[in-house]
């Protein structure tokens, strides 16, 4: 059976922007190396994109891309963001598991210039749509570090379920553990919001 989220669009368009699924070719790696090269490597600090959090040359983006793209070659997807035709982050469909039915979401960042935009919750409601409505999930999972306030805000917000949290259950590459926070969604939850979204709407018009 393949799994569903390799059945995925090569390109997935939100209102605002698309993400893109691209190859580790060395052409890729210098558009991504170029927009994140100068960026400030502590804003990556909780979703490295490279061993030092930024890579520092374009041999590294290369190999973090090539990484990126075995470690989802049989079960995940890896989607570059576009505004504007310009790359501003990056997220993952970490895997698919078919016996509950959940799509496990991972690994999400934009350049600083792109924060407070709402790009993160466009693309998340994005992938909400795709997993209940397309690939037939019943629940979405998400992680994130407790220390990473701005990710626990966002997902929160956006009415996901806080399941627990893992104590000293993740590893920074600079080898501080952390605690880890889970988060779930569930069809019928995200139904209920749809529901109160669409009749919210129709008392505006």
């Amino acid at each position: 059976m393949i799994n569903p989220v390799k059945k995925l669009p090569k390109v997935i368009k939100t209102k605002r922007l698309e993400m893109r699924q691209l190859n580790a070719t060395p052409e890729n790696a210098k558009l991504v190396f170029d927009a994140v090269k100068n960026e400030n490597p502590d804003d990556f600090y909780y979703n490295p994109i490279a061993e030092n959090a930024v890579p520092k040359t374009l041999a590294e983006m290369l190999k973090k891309m090539q990484q990126e793209e075995e470690y989802s070659k049989s079960t995940g997807a890896n989607y570059y963001i576009f505004y504007n035709n310009k790359l501003i982050g990056y997220r993952r469909f970490h895997f698919f598991d078919d016996a509950t039915k959940t799509l496990q979401m991972s690994i999400v960042w934009l350049v600083r210039s792109a924060w407070g935009k709402g790009f993160a919750k466009e693309t998340s409601d994005k992938t909400e749509e795709i997993a209940f409505n397309i690939l037939g999930a019943n629940r979405i999972t998400r992680q994130c570090s407790t220390e990473n306030v701005r990710s626990a805000n966002s997902i929160k917000s956006s009415g996901f379920h806080l399941d627990g949290i893992s104590r000293q259950g993740g590893v920074y590459p600079d080898n501080k553990v952390y605690d880890v926070m889970f988060w779930s969604k569930l069809k019928s939850e995200y139904k209920k919001i749809v529901r109160k979204l669409h009749s919210r709407l129709c008392q505006d018009k």
